[in-house]
């Protein structure tokens, strides 16, 4: 089995250093370049036509301040792209969404298994609940950025299926690696960065053979993987 070859972009992140050692681990996927900001014995973000390897999909968990310069790369090199950078702008978001017609995208606000049987869960509460409005409640290790990508995703989801508004509360508490979010009495918590990285390598490695066709989250990407399957 070939392996399918990531470039990462945040790799001395907290999911990029979990990534470096789930790959030693596995026969499927290997990182083979990572771009940070001070480089050696990595790429820097100034130096990404400089890069040397071969590689199938981009993965980038970075900065907003250095997302642009890294999907450019991606449109030039017509590679896949999985985003994980979290805080972009609304002309950011639009960038990445025109981008998903020239290169495969994909960018979920969640790559968590566990998080979307949660989100899944939630949306099938609100469509049958007397309750106009849900309150989601979320509490995450204090360095966080608040609301999260998932209590948006869980939000806009519930909106599109029932036009119900989730009304999302958001605490910074916990010392830990713990990210917990509550709707009534579903509940969902994962600790650490080692399960995230393991599925983003995961999601990577069904990105490689994708073509341009709109954005790709966690539920269209597993659904065609099914589809396959049957």
């Amino acid at each position: 089995m070939d392996k399918v070859r990531i470039l990462w972009s945040g790799i001395t992140g907290r999911t990029g250093t979990e990534a470096r050692e789930l790959v030693n681990q596995r026969d499927d996927v290997e990182i083979v370049a990572g771009i940070n900001r001070t480089g050696a014995p990595f790429y820097t973000y100034d130096e990404l036509d400089n890069i040397a390897e071969d590689f199938d999909v981009i993965v980038d968990f970075s900065h907003a301040d250095v997302y642009d310069k890294v999907l450019d790369f991606a449109i030039k090199s017509g590679k896949p792209i999985v985003i994980g950078t979290s805080g972009l702008s609304e002309e950011q978001l639009k960038r990445f969404e025109d981008a998903s017609y020239t290169i495969p995208v994909f960018r979920g606000g969640n790559f968590r298994y566990e998080v979307k049987k949660f989100i899944d869960d939630v949306v099938d509460y609100a469509r049958t609940c007397p309750e106009d409005k849900l309150e989601l409640v979320e509490t995450h290790y204090k360095t966080k950025k608040i609301p999260s990508e998932t209590a948006k995703v869980v939000a806009k989801k519930v909106y599109d299926a029932t036009g119900k508004e989730v009304i999302i509360k958001s605490f910074l508490e916990y010392d830990d690696l713990i990210n917990d979010w509550r709707v009534g009495d579903f509940h969902c918590r994962v600790v650490g960065f080692k399960e995230l990285a393991n599925d983003v390598l995961n999601i990577a490695k069904m990105m490689k053979d994708k073509t341009p066709n709109g954005v790709y989250d966690l539920d269209r990407i597993l659904a065609e993987e099914n589809q396959k399957k049957s």
